[in-house]
C-alpha cells in the first residue's frame, strides 16, 4: 500500500468517526486532527490528541479512545513522540490487554532503533547500549513492570525494576524526562504496596509527587493521598510528615464532609504530637477502616514517640546546648506509665530521633540533639517564643556583665 493510500485511509477513518459524534467540542477536535494530519504537523497533532485524551473526560468515552488509537494513531505512530504514544496506549485498552500491547510496542521500538542505526545483530554490545539509554524504551519497560504488578506478576516486575535501577536510577538526580522518573517511582509504589512495605511506599510516593506533572484526576489524587497517609501512620521508620502535610495533595481530604477527612486529622495530630486529639480521631478511624484496629498497639506507641518529640521541642531550656526533662514530665505529656517511660526513650534513641542520655538516679532525660523536621505554624510560633526568650536572656546577661564589671572596663 502506498503512502497516499494510507493517508487516504486515515482521513477516511477520521471522517467516519467524526460523523458518529454528537458533541460539537469533539467534532471540532476531529476537524483539527484531519487538518494537522494532512499537513503533517506532527507536534500540533500530538497537542490535539493530548487535548482529546486528557482534557475532555466528560465527552470522550473509553470506546472512542480505543477506536482513535487502533484505527488512527497506530497507523503513523513512528511520526509522534514515542512517550506520548505509550501514554495514549495506556488510555485506550483494558488493563488485561495493556500488558501485551506494551510488549508489542516495545518490540516495535527496538526494531525501529535497529533500522535507524543500521545494526544487523540485535545483540551487538553497541546496540544494547543504545537500547539501554533510549528514553522511550525505559518508559515502556517501566509501564510493563507496573502492569505486571497490577496483574500480580511480582517476580517479572522486580526483575525489570532492578535492571533499570542499576542502569539509570541509582542517583536521585538524573537527566531523564520527569515523566520517566514519575513512572519509576509509581511502579516502585505499586511494588511496595503489594509487599506492604509502608516505609518504602511513603518514600517513593513523595518522590513520585515531586516528579509528576499530570496528577489531575481527582479520584487518583484521593487514592494516592489515602495510601500515603496510611503509609505515614504505619511506617515503622516514618516520623517526619512535613513533606506530606505541606503538599497540596492533602487538601483533597481536608474538607470535613469528605470520606477520608478522619485520616487528615490523624496525620495532622500525629505530626504535632497531640495525644488527645489523635486518640479521638483514632476511634473514628477504627470504625471507618477496621484493619487499623490490628495496628492499635503500634499506633499508640507512635503517637507517644511523637508526643515526646513535641515535648522536647516546646520545652524551655536555660542552656543553649541541651534540654533536660523529668520522667514525670514525660509520663504526663505522653500518657506513658512510669515503668514504660525508659523504653519509650530508648525507642527514640534507637530510631535516631534524639541524642542525649538518661539519668536513672535523678530520673531525667537530657537531650542534646533532636532530629530536624518540618514545622507547622504553631510549632514555628513556639520556636519563635524560644528565640525571643533566649534573646532577652542574652540582653540581661550583657547588662549584668556591664554593670558588674564597670571598674574592670575602666582600667583596661
Amino acid at each position: 500500500m502506498s503512502a497516499m493510500d494510507i493517508d487516504s485511509d486515515v482521513s477516511t477513518v477520521l471522517a467516519t468517526i467524526r460523523l458518529e459524534l454528537d458533541q460539537s467540542e469533539l467534532v471540532s477536535i476531529f476537524y483539527r486532527l484531519e487538518d494537522y494530519y494532512e499537513r503533517k504537523l506532527w507536534h500540533q497533532l500530538t497537542q490535539v490528541l493530548d487535548e482529546l485524551y486528557f482534557e475532555n473526560p466528560e465527552f470522550i468515552t473509553f470506546e472512542l479512545k480505543n477506536k482513535v488509537y487502533s484505527l488512527f494513531i497506530s497507523q503513523f505512530q513512528t511520526k509522534l513522540n514515542p512517550i506520548k504514544i505509550i501514554d495514549f496506549l495506556l488510555e485506550s485498552y483494558e488493563p488485561n490487554e495493556i500488558l501485551t500491547r506494551l510488549q508489542d510496542l516495545r518490540a516495535q521500538f527496538v526494531n525501529s532503533l535497529q533500522k535507524e542505526h543500521n545494526f544487523k545483530d540485535a545483540q551487538d554490545p553497541e546496540f544494547l547500549k543504545i537500547v539501554q539509554d533510549d528514553e522511550a524504551l525505559i518508559y515502556v519497560d517501566l509501564q510493563i513492570a507496573r502492569y505486571d504488578l497490577i496483574l500480580k506478576k511480582i517476580d517479572e516486575a522486580e526483575q525489570i525494576l532492578k535492571q533499570l535501577e542499576k542502569a539509570k536510577f541509582q542517583e536521585l538526580n538524573n537527566d531523564l524526562n520527569p515523566r520517566i522518573n514519575a513512572a519509576y517511582y509509581l511502579a516502585k509504589c505499586e511494588l511496595y504496596k503489594l509487599q506492604e512495605n509502608y516505609n518504602e511506599f511513603y518514600k517513593n510516593g513523595l518522590l513520585y509527587l515531586s516528579s509528576t506533572t499530570s496528577l489531575n484526576d481527582k479520584e487518583e489524587k484521593v487514592k494516592l493521598c489515602y495510601e500515603l497517609c496510611i503509609a505515614a501512620l504505619l511506617g515503622d521508620s516514618v516520623y517526619n510528615f512535613g513533606e506530606l502535610i505541606l503538599h497540596d495533595i492533602l487538601k483533597v481530604i481536608a474538607t470535613p464532609d469528605l470520606q477520608y477527612n478522619w485520616l487528615y486529622h490523624l496525620v495532622q495530630n500525629l505530626n504535632s504530637g497531640n495525644l488527645q486529639e489523635f486518640n479521638k480521631w483514632l476511634t473514628v478511624a477504627f470504625e471507618k477502616s477496621p484493619f487499623l484496629k490490628h495496628q492499635e498497639q503500634f499506633l499508640n506507641q507512635k503517637i507517644r514517640i511523637m508526643a515526646l518529640l513535641e515535648l522536647i521541642s516546646v520545652k524551655s531550656s536555660s542552656s543553649a546546648m541541651d534540654k533536660t526533662l523529668t520522667f514525670d514530665e514525660i509520663c504526663k505529656f505522653t500518657g506513658t506509665n512510669k515503668k514504660d517511660v525508659e523504653l519509650l526513650m530508648i525507642k527514640c534513641f534507637s530510631l535516631k530521633l534524639i541524642r542525649g542520655y538518661i539519668d536513672q538516679v535523678e530520673e531525667t532525660l537530657t537531650v542534646t540533639w533532636l532530629q530536624p523536621r518540618i514545622l507547622n505554624l504553631d510549632q514555628v510560633k513556639t520556636l519563635y517564643n524560644h528565640l525571643t526568650q533566649w534573646d532577652k536572656r542574652v540582653d540581661l546577661l550583657a547588662k549584668t556583665v556591664y554593670e558588674s564589671g564597670g571598674t574592670i572596663w575602666a582600667g583596661v
